[in-house]
């Protein structure tokens, strides 16, 4: 069965869907990190689940959500340079155990998935910011 694509609505460039969709697996995680502490006993609050909603709000083009997603990604830029300044300088920092051989690795493994992350949005950001998803969320 095919449907057609309502005409009014533009076609979202992928760069766009995969932060979305990026946006939205996060707020699953943070949505699955709070289910697991419950079932342990501890009441947690993440504000991660918040971009459940927001990466809905990226592909319905919400002005707001875009706002708030870009909110959070200057604070990502602070925390993950302060984790990778503290991880650089010696420190520990760990979420959960990292399983066997890794764990004798676990400044390296910290300091890439720092990289990564800084990396992806740095490239958030960007497609965020682009005069093209700019255009498409009515902004000049």
């Amino acid at each position: 069965m095919h449907v057609d694509r309502d005409p009014r609505r533009p076609e979202l460039p992928l760069s766009l869907r995969v932060v979305a969709y990026v946006t939205i697996l996060s707020g699953i995680g943070s949505l699955i990190d709070v289910l697991i502490d419950l079932a342990h006993g501890h009441l947690s609050l993440n504000f991660g689940v918040l971009q459940i909603p927001a990466g809905f709000g990226l592909l319905r083009l919400s002005r707001g959500w875009r706002t708030f997603e870009l909110v959070c990604l200057w604070f990502a830029f602070v925390v993950s340079g302060i984790v990778a300044i503290a991880v650089a300088l010696g420190k520990t920092i760990t979420y959960r155990p990292l399983p066997g051989p890794w764990d004798q690795h676990r400044k390296e493994i910290s300091l890439l998935i720092a990289g990564l992350m800084l990396a992806y949005f740095i490239w958030e950001y960007r497609v965020l910011t682009s005069p093209r998803v700019r255009r498409l969320f009515g902004l000049r």
